[in-house]
């Protein structure tokens, strides 16, 4: 076997230094073993089937087998490699199989199978299969199969499988399956699947399934399933699931599902399910289910469900369910349920009960108790130190303990 193996040395070097080199008029030289199209092939064949040993591939055309070349050439832009490329850069239009290169590899076209390279390699159409690089790697198109580089990976189009980018990972189109980014993931288009960014994630349009951004994960649409973000979790339009913010969540349509941060929470339009923030929770119009944050919560027009403020909440229309505020409980229309708030509540109607400091109304339907109870008009029972009823006859408007109507 070492006679064998310094025979095919003696003939490789002898190729290296005298046969691999291509004459004025770009005609090969080259011989095989037995025969100049299969076998053991040393030079610069064009097409060529078995074990092919050459310095520097020119203009090949198709080559099945093992093909060990040293150096890649720019003008073996049409080559296809079937099986096995080994060399310091190996170059083609097509490669399948398992394909080596100490420094890289280069697919003009397309990379397929098992591809290693100590620093990187790129495809540029599609990269298949199992790919690993120390540094990068990339394609033009679309990366499908388990990718993993060192520093960072990306496509122009899309990546389909599980990838892994020391620094980043991203892609111009859709990445479906496992994204990893050491420092940050991101796709043009979407991300379908478990997607985690060690700083950052974002998609331009959707994230579904779970995503995990060190910083921050973010969406130019909506994101769905699980998310979190150190910093924040944001959507140009809706967030739907479980979501979890170090400091804040936003939404710029509707937010559904429970969400817990520990700023604030807001959403341009509905909130909907449990919602806890650490200051505050608005919503542009409805918010409904439970809420629950430490300073205050709002909604610009219907706030439904159970509310619990630490100072204030109100709505700019209407209130329905249970609400608890330190401070005050105001809505510009309407308060229907049960309210309790050891300082202000404030609205023009009311239907339920209410505990409160000082209690004013235009007018009360239910049970009012305060300190202070101001309406205008009562339909029920006042209690309180002092209790105003204007629709009362004169000299029972303003009681004392009791007030009924």
């Amino acid at each position: 076997m070492k006679r064998i193996f310094l025979f095919l040395l003696v003939l490789f070097v002898f190729q290296i230094s005298n046969l691999s080199a291509q004459n004025e008029n770009n005609e090969s030289k080259y011989f095989g073993i037995p025969s100049r199209s299969f076998g053991i092939g040393f030079g610069n064949s064009i097409v060529f089937n078995g074990i092919r040993f050459n310095g520097i591939d020119k203009q090949v055309e198709k080559v099945n087998g093992l093909n060990i070349s040293l150096w890649t050439h720019e003008e073996n832009t049409e080559a296809q490699i079937n099986g096995i490329s080994l060399g310091l850069i190996p170059t083609a239009a097509i490669m399948r199989g398992a394909n080596i290169g100490v420094l890289g590899l280069i697919a003009r076209e397309n990379l397929n199978g098992l591809n290693l390279a100590s620093v990187g390699f790129g495809a540029g159409n599609n990269l298949n299969g199992i790919s690993v690089a120390s540094l990068g790697l990339g394609s033009g198109n679309q990366i499908n199969g388990i990718a993993l580089a060192g520093l960072g990976l990306g496509s122009g189009g899309n990546m389909n499988g599980v990838f892994f980018g020391g620094f980043g990972a991203g892609c111009g189109g859709n990445a479906n399956g496992i994204l990893i980014g050491g420092l940050g993931a991101g796709a043009e288009n979407n991300i379908r699947g478990i997607a985690i960014g060690g700083l950052g994630l974002g998609a331009g349009d959707d994230i579904r399934g779970i995503a995990l951004g060190g910083l921050g994960v973010g969406a130019g649409k909506d994101i769905r399933g699980l998310a979190f973000g150190l910093g924040g979790v944001a959507s140009g339009e809706n967030l739907r699931g479980f979501f979890i913010g170090g400091l804040g969540i936003g939404a710029g349509k509707d937010l559904d599902g429970i969400s817990l941060a520990g700023v604030g929470i807001g959403a341009d339009e509905n909130i909907r399910g449990i919602t806890l923030a650490g200051i505050g929770i608005g919503a542009g119009r409805n918010l409904s289910g439970v809420q629950i944050a430490g300073i205050g919560l709002g909604a610009g027009k219907t706030l439904q469900g159970i509310s619990i403020a630490g100072i204030a909440l109100g709505s700019a229309k209407e209130i329905k369910g249970i609400q608890i505020a330190l401070a005050t409980i105001q809505s510009k229309e309407k308060i229907n349920g049960l309210s309790i708030v050891p300082g202000y509540l404030k609205t023009e109607q009311y239907r339920g009960i209410a505990i409160a400091g000082y209690s004013k109304t235009l007018s009360m339907s239910g049970l009012s108790i305060a300190l202070f109870n101001r309406t205008q008009e009562l339909h029920g029972v006042q209690v309180g130190i002092f209790n105003f009823a204007g629709n009362n006859k004169k000299g029972l408007k303003l009681l004392p303990i009791l007030n009924i109507h």
